[in-house]
Order: structure tokens, then sequence, then C-alpha cells
């Protein structure tokens, strides 16, 4: 998104990607041009230092953007080198930023900026960690565009499951891993009555043998469908009656962006970020992390319209605080600051 609106605004974008990543999504791009390499390489290896210069040096950038934590330091140093002048560093996830020689460097001596996308982690990093200040540390908000495409009532992937048009679905979506939370969907459903069913949309991240935990529920299998990666997210948002983050971890969840420009209700946990998108339960209910007697409980509510969030009132969350427009105007201003 950032390379489109930059792009598009007239400023010339490199972005460099490992090789057979994610090149065929910056292809015709205007003002965008991707270079590839074979491999990233170690942090202290000199000959890997010498190619991110020399490319640096034939772009001869204004800014440089390092999205990744583990390019935090290759990416400032040669920046460093190459006397850039606008160094800044994103941090989507909480990490932590350990207080070494290397993390010393990149903050006191090749004045790196750090980008984070909500209030609740860029104080965490405020408060854990002898790195920041307010200076260094910027918070931009993840934004989105509100959908303009229309429900599709025969979206195949919900058709086919042939299930009761009284059925009332669950959506998640992510890697399938510990820290989604994802171990914790069968109590979950368990508690929830029987025309409940949970629809998973991802792949990647395997590290939950999801067959194996719902072995001890076999009544269950049939309520939670994996519908693996799933290209129309647009109608997997429109055809779920709720959308649930169960994380143990997260940042500002985009999903939970895409549920609300959809206007679909919300039950997440207090995982950074959600509190503050949700503006502390004003639009969305939030429960404890792991309890999943509170998450079952917020689902029924909804379900049972106990507790109701219409659709204008969720999208004007979007159109007023988290708009991509004033995403990326701020990232704008950030990356291209006034002389």
């Amino acid at each position: 998104m950032r390379a489109i609106y930059l792009g598009n605004a007239g400023y010339k974008v490199v972005v460099v990607l490992l090789e057979n990543t994610f090149e065929t999504k910056f292809l015709n791009l205007t003002n965008v041009t991707v270079h590839t390499i074979t491999k990233r390489g170690g942090d202290l290896n000199f000959f890997v230092v010498l190619r991110y210069v020399r490319l640096i040096k034939k772009v001869r950038p204004v800014t440089v953007f390092a999205a990744l934590k583990r390019d935090w330091w290759l990416v400032s140093l040669s920046a460093h080198l190459t006397k850039v002048p606008n160094k800044i560093l994103y941090l989507g996830n909480l990490r932590k930023v350990k207080s070494s020689l290397k993390y010393r460097l990149v903050f006191e001596v090749f004045k790196s900026k750090v980008l984070v996308n909500s209030d609740s982690l860029k104080d965490d990093l405020l408060q854990n960690s002898s790195h920041f200040n307010s200076s260094n540390l910027i918070k931009i908000n993840n934004g989105i565009e509100l959908p303009i495409t229309e429900k599709d009532e025969d979206w195949l992937p919900v058709k086919s499951l042939n299930l009761p048009a009284d059925t009332f679905f669950v959506g998640v979506a992510g890697w399938l891993n510990y820290r989604k939370g994802f171990d914790l969907l069968p109590e979950i459903l368990e508690k929830l009555p029987q025309n409940v069913h949970i629809l998973h949309a991802g792949t990647g991240g395997f590290e939950l043998n999801m067959d194996e935990i719902l072995s001890k529920y076999p009544n269950l299998v049939s309520r939670i469908h994996f519908l693996g990666h799933v290209s129309a997210m647009d109608q997997f948002f429109q055809n779920i009656d709720v959308f649930l983050l169960c994380s143990r971890e997260e940042g500002m969840a985009n999903v939970l962006l895409e549920s609300l420009s959809h206007g679909v209700p919300i039950v997440s946990t207090k995982v950074p970020g959600s509190e503050e998108l949700l503006d502390n339960g004003a639009y969305g209910i939030l429960t404890e992390i792991n309890d999943v007697t509170a998450m079952a409980n917020g689902i029924q509510s909804i379900m049972e319209q106990h507790i109701k969030f219409e659709p204008d009132y969720l999208k004007q969350r979007i159109t007023s605080s988290f708009s991509l427009e004033k995403m990326m105007r701020n990232t704008e201003q950030l990356f291209f600051p006034p002389e």
C-alpha cells in the first residue's frame, strides 16, 4: 500500500525483496521498481553490507524503510555509511529490543527512528527499552478503505458446506500458530449452540497440529471449517456473523480493521492494539487473553442480540480514525519531512 500511494504521488520507490517472495505484488506499479536478492546474509558479513551500500548509492534515496526487525541493523548501518538522511524502521508487533551495542549504534549513532502502529506498542517500548524516546518513536495507525463489493449469497466456500440457513458463522483468520490462539477454538466452540460454526481463513505457520487438537473433540470436527487461502477476503467478512480474534500476541491487527470496515461485530482478546482500535469496548467486545468462557459469552451475546453493534456505527470508526488516506498522508510526511 505504501509503495502504491507513494508511487502515485510521484515519488520513485525501490523495493528490495528476497527472490521468489512477493515480487508479483509490485509489478506494473507507477514509479515502483523491484530489486531482488538471492539471500539475506548475516548481520556482520562485510560482503552483505557492501551489497546494500552499493544498492543505496545507486538509488540515492532520501529515506530507507526496513519493514522487518531482523533487517534493522543492516539497513541502518548501510544507510548511515551512505549518508541517507532519513532511516525508518517498522515494528508491527510487540518484540523485545535488547540493550545491546548493535541497537545502541542503530539509535544513538545512526539516528534511526521506529514506526509503530498503536499507542499500546509505543507505550510499551518507551517503558521497557532505554533506546526509545518521544523523538525516535513514531505512531501511525494502520488504515483501510471501506469496501465497495456486495455480498455474494452463493459464495462457494460457504455454499459448498451445505449448512442450514440458521447457521451462525464465527470468522477467524491468520496463521495456525500458538500466538494466534487457534488451539482454543474447540474449547470456545463447545460452549456455544450447535448452529454455531467457525470459518478459518489463512495458510502457513503450521506449528499447531489442528487434526491432533480436534481429535480430542470429535463432535466438533464438523463445525470448524478450514478454508485455506482466501483470495476474496471481502466475501469472507460479508459471509460471517461475528469476527473472533483469540490471539495471545498481536499488534494492531489488520483483520480487525477489515472486520470494522465491513460492519462485522468483533470479539477480541485484550492484545496490544485491540483496546485502542475498539476504543476500550465501544466498537467490540474485549476479553482477557485465554479466557475461552468470556470469548464464548461474547459471541453468544452478539448472536442473541443482547449486545448490538450497528454496521454503520462500526464503519464510521474506520472513516473517522483509521482511514487509508490518513495513514498514507502521515506516512508521506514521515518519509519526506519538510526541509
